[in-house]
């Protein structure tokens, strides 16, 4: 073999080594090898490495130790969705190489990996979900969760925590796109309730939440961190239908709450009695209420800042249309229960207390 011949060749090789790798001027790697993951179990320590897109096709379960690698980039199916029971999964990217969880229809991402052209599109709903059922310090930084929320037994949601599932840190992520339905399970990008409690278990910070119905999901004794965000970085128009911080109303006595968020309101889905422990509604934050007697406050050491509002979950002049019913209903006196003074025994009122029934 000539000279000539050979240097054409290594250059060859090269460009096709380059075509799945990222670069400076081109960011997403396309046209990568494509690794078909079944239906099945992981049961020793496994990694996931860049430069090939990983499909998977059913629930894949983690029962070891699954790592995946800054830049990778994972496709789902229909019925695609990670379970995690006993093991735990390291998915760590980085600014410059995140990793990307999306539909198998998403050619933006490692090019045409179900070779159909420009067939099909990603679409909300294309994949099921990842699933927190266990693990010990699940960690995913810079990563992206695109079109989930295909019907997984009522739920729409990009991540679901179970009680076992609740060690994790989720940082730098985004969430986008998610399928939603009427029912309320349906609703959430981030579906934790109960089982998101306590900042230094479930570590959540610097994430970002647009195009789904409601962010996230969690316990009322979660003090969420304001580093978050609800709307799309490149576009801050779009935003979330219900944009909100969606509280489940356990009381977690003896626990410090502080409310901090001003982007968006919390709203509270019940009654929240608290004996002890404290609650602290931050300067600028708003709390509303569903319609009805079963939702209100009954704490008894709440510090309201004077700028902050508690109000009802129709009154679109304080957060925005946080129910997502455009105009089509209006706050009226009555429509939550109120502010209850667990101490002192008594409804508290206030210019910053509207449209309460009490």
């Amino acid at each position: 073999m000539n000279k000539s011949i050979a240097l054409l060749m290594l250059a060859l090789t090269l460009i096709t080594l380059n075509s799945c790798n990222k670069d400076e001027e081109d960011p997403t790697p396309s046209n990568c090898p494509v690794i078909t993951i079944p239906t099945s179990t992981i049961t020793s320590p496994t990694t996931w490495t860049v430069g090939n897109v990983y499909v998977i096709d059913g629930t894949l379960t983690i029962n070891s130790v699954l790592t995946i690698e800054p830049g990778v980039v994972i496709k789902l199916t229909i019925d695609g969705t990670i379970e995690v029971n006993s093991g735990i999964i390291i998915a760590n990217g980085n600014g410059n190489n995140r990793i990307v969880f999306t539909s198998i229809a998403d050619d933006s991402y490692c090019g045409d990996s179900n070779g159909d052209g420009t067939l099909t599109t990603p679409q909300k709903g294309d994949w099921l979900n990842l699933y927190l059922n266990g693990g010990n310090g699940n960690s995913f930084k810079y990563c992206d969760f695109l079109y989930a929320g295909a019907n997984d037994g009522g739920y729409r949601c990009a991540v679901v925590v179970s009680v076992a599932g609740s060690s994790f840190t989720f940082d730098n992520c985004s969430f986008a796109h998610t399928q939603t339905a009427s029912n309320f399970s349906a609703k959430f990008a981030f579906y934790a309730g109960y089982y998101m409690s306590d900042p230094l278990v479930s570590v959540f910070t610097n994430n970002v939440f647009y195009d789904n119905n409601i962010p996230i999901y969690l316990n009322a004794t979660y003090s969420i961190n304001s580093n978050n965000s609800y709307s799309n970085p490149s576009n801050p128009t779009q935003k979330n239908t219900m944009n909100c911080i969606w509280m489940y109303a356990n009381p977690g006595n003896e626990v410090a709450v502080t409310l901090n968020e001003t982007e968006v309101p919390y709203v509270m889905d019940g009654y929240l009695q608290k004996s002890t422990g404290s609650m602290n509604i931050g300067d600028g934050v708003i709390m509303k209420f569903p319609t009805g007697n079963t939702y209100g406050l009954n704490v008894a050491s709440l510090t309201l800042s004077p700028s902050a509002f508690l109000t009802s979950i129709k009154d679109d002049d304080l957060g925005g249309d946080t129910n997502g019913d455009g105009n089509a209903t209006s706050p009226a006196a009555g429509d939550w229960y109120g502010y209850y003074n667990w101490t002192t025994s008594a409804w508290v009122n206030g210019a910053n207390i509207l449209y309460a029934a009490n």
